[in-house]
């Protein structure tokens, strides 16, 4: 056998093996079609998300298939209220103390991000197409239509905190509450921050100084909505804020409840 008759067959033996391992891949894909939709998810999200470090998103984002944690322990926290009972300041007070046990849920919105606004801060600032595209495979909890720009809470949000063993904290209105009830059925903690009576609601609103009138009795009409609304549901555990501290002490001793495996 001359060198060149050597060559020829040593390619084609060659090409036999690189032909069997390719059918030898293609039979292992169609055995597992999971792989496709977890690379085509992860390509998905980190688009979205653009982070300036791919290799450590990388390494949280799938770091999450070996651990072996009960994710029940980590149950998102959805927290409603209308406009003047406090839960921002009691979700900022929250925070301050067990930064490491509670993050906050970040939307994505096809708005423009405002002056001091950061991307994956603030929000994710996506164009709509890319909104839609999230609309088409289901990926939002919820999402609502706001003068003319999307806002949404997105599943592969609340599942990166989820994964990492902290508890996702999502501050919405009762209807999108109810939106994310029917997309994670008894998967969430709901709590309801109120007021103890419309009239210290509104002498709160009013002591604000920054609205009119006008302002104050839509957000009154508002309130009263949200409060019908969050009874009729019936998930909500109520919470009601007559005295700041008082109500954040309450706040704890429930989460304790919920969150049994995190030092509260």
């Amino acid at each position: 056998m001359d060198q060149q008759q050597f060559d020829s067959e040593l390619q084609t033996y060659f090409l036999h093996i690189k032909h069997e391992i390719k059918q030898e891949h293609i039979e292992y894909l169609k055995k597992h079609p999971e792989l496709n939709q977890i690379l085509n998810d992860f390509t998905s999200q980190i688009i979205l998300e653009k982070p300036d470090n791919v290799y450590q998103y990388a390494k949280e984002y799938f770091s999450f298939f070996n651990q072996e944690k009960d994710l029940k322990t980590c149950k998102p926290l959805v927290i409603s209220g209308a406009s003047g009972v406090g839960k921002g300041t009691l979700l900022q007070m929250l925070f301050k103390q067990y930064p490491q046990q509670f993050v906050f849920s970040v939307s994505y919105t096809t708005r423009a991000p405002r002056p001091g606004e950061v991307h994956g801060q603030h929000y994710y600032f996506v164009s709509k197409e890319e909104f839609q595209k999230e609309i088409e495979k289901k990926a939002f909890l919820e999402y609502s239509e706001v003068h003319g720009n999307y806002y949404g809470t997105h599943l592969a949000q609340v599942q990166k905190v989820m994964k990492q063993g902290q508890v996702c904290v999502i501050e919405i209105d009762v209807q999108g509450a109810e939106k994310i009830s029917k997309s994670m059925p008894n998967q969430c903690n709901y709590i309801f921050i109120n007021a103890p009576s419309v009239e210290e609601l509104r002498k709160r609103l009013t002591g604000r100084g920054t609205e009119t009138e006008e302002v104050i009795e839509k957000r009154m009409k508002n309130a009263q909505k949200e409060i019908e609304k969050a009874h009729q549901l019936g998930f909500y555990n109520e919470l009601l804020n007559d005295d700041l501290q008082k109500t954040f002490k309450k706040l704890i001793d429930l989460l304790k409840t919920f969150y049994v495996d995190l030092k509260l």
